[in-house]
């Protein structure tokens, strides 16, 4: 795949333009009779005609010996031809002597070095390719993504694993959609570096993506096993044998598994992935499972936020008070009360009583004594708050101007 995908890149980078008889100024001028020379061969190499163009550019070249420039030009098209043909080796001879001459346009110069290490590395020579390659990198301004794929599959070739993290690590970075093959590239540099439980996050995410891949079940149930997490490994393993197709469910037991092994952040952490990236719904039951997670986590605010998009979702006013509860606890007064007020006007039942409790707490720590005594009223009604209530309307009513309130 690399090998064709070079191939293309350098064939875009022939025809685009015709780079090869860049006119920036007088110094970089063709004779009428070159140009034509290598227009002629430029269309034999688009029909394949390899055998004739290169007979026509070698002819030319004995021509041109004594005019730098144009020796340049006709080396680089050598190159695109023996590289159209897959024979790398000989195209970097030529490439290498174009750039040697320093008689390219620094633009055409800057873009074939970049072409040059991709035909190094297509060539196994990945040392010298990744050498160039960094040091067109350091002249770049805006660098294709590919360039650090590439960049991180050759340091693969020679070893260097801490330099593959690094570069590979960059490309999914700067691409939300990021290729399968690249989280692959990185899981295999984790594991040969041994840092395994970087390797467990990749799989994390991978299976995030691609739930149904037995593959990542097996092996994050062997990641866990050697980190000497045989009930996490055993959890694993069952699930994966309980996959389900289509349907994302296999998330979500992973999710709750995580949870119920007492790792809530994990769990906060996939379902937010697996929502944000549509593998499954941001429904409501799956809204409050990331909320439950976030809380055990004591993520609170995190999972203020989703309570309120839950609330959208839910006509019992459930989400309301749960929200109302999260916000007492961060001593959020005032957004508390409006949370409580909310809910309020949906409950029923005996969550009715804890609501007023909670709402009086609220309006208590805000100094509206008036608003506390009416919600404790209502909620001294209800027989699992009426001690509490009670309690805090005796504290309320040793409160100077409270004693004589109006009771609700």
């Amino acid at each position: 795949m690399m090998i064709k995908l070079i191939k293309l890149l350098l064939i875009l980078s022939m025809l685009n333009g015709s780079a090869v008889l860049a006119k920036e100024d007088s110094q970089f001028l063709l004779t009428e009779k070159t140009y034509k020379a290598l227009e002629s061969a430029q269309t034999l190499i688009a029909e394949d005609k390899y055998g004739a163009a290169g007979k026509q550019l070698k002819s030319l070249l004995t021509k041109v010996k004594d005019k730098p420039y144009e020796q340049a030009v006709v080396e680089q098209t050598l190159g695109y031809l023996y590289s159209n043909q897959e024979n790398y080796k000989q195209a970097a001879i030529y490439f290498q002597s174009a750039l040697t001459s320093n008689a390219l346009p620094e633009k055409v110069g800057h873009n074939l070095r970049y072409n040059l290490a991709q035909l190094l590395i297509a060539d196994e020579q990945y040392k010298k390719g990744i050498a160039m390659l960094e040091s067109w990198l350091a002249a770049e301004a805006k660098p294709a993504n590919s360039a650090y794929v590439l960049l991180a599959s050759a340091n693969y070739r020679i070893k260097q694993y801490k330099s593959v993290v690094k570069h590979i690590s960059t490309a999914i970075s700067n691409d939300s959609s990021a290729k399968e093959a690249w989280f692959q590239l990185l899981l295999s540099a984790h594991l040969e570096l041994k840092q395994y439980k970087s390797a467990i996050k990749v799989l994390e995410r991978l299976l995030t993506s691609y739930p149904y891949k037995k593959n990542y079940w097996q092996q994050l149930t062997a990641l866990y096993l050697q980190q000497n997490k045989e009930f996490t490994a055993l959890a694993v393993r069952m699930l994966s044998q309980r996959l389900e197709l289509g349907d994302g469910k296999t998330l979500v037991r992973l999710a709750d598994m995580y949870r119920y092994l007492h790792i809530p952040y994990k769990s906060a952490q996939l379902l937010n992935d697996a929502m944000t990236k549509g593998v499954i719904e941001a429904d409501f039951d799956n809204l409050i499972r990331l909320a439950d997670s976030w809380l055990a986590a004591k993520e609170t605010e995190k999972a203020v936020a989703v309570l309120q998009q839950a609330a959208l979702l839910d006509d019992s006013g459930e989400s309301d008070f749960k929200q109302g509860q999260v916000l007492i606890g961060l001593e959020h007064w005032q957004q508390a009360t409006a949370a409580l007020a909310v809910s309020l006007e949906k409950l029923s039942g005996k969550r009715i009583g804890t609501a007023n409790l909670l709402l009086g707490m609220a309006h208590y720590y805000l100094d509206d004594f008036a608003a506390a005594k009416a919600s404790f009223n209502k909620a001294v009604k209800y027989e699992n708050e009426r001690n509490q209530a009670a309690q805090w309307l005796r504290h309320l009513n040793k409160q100077p101007g409270t004693a004589n309130a109006n009771e609700a």
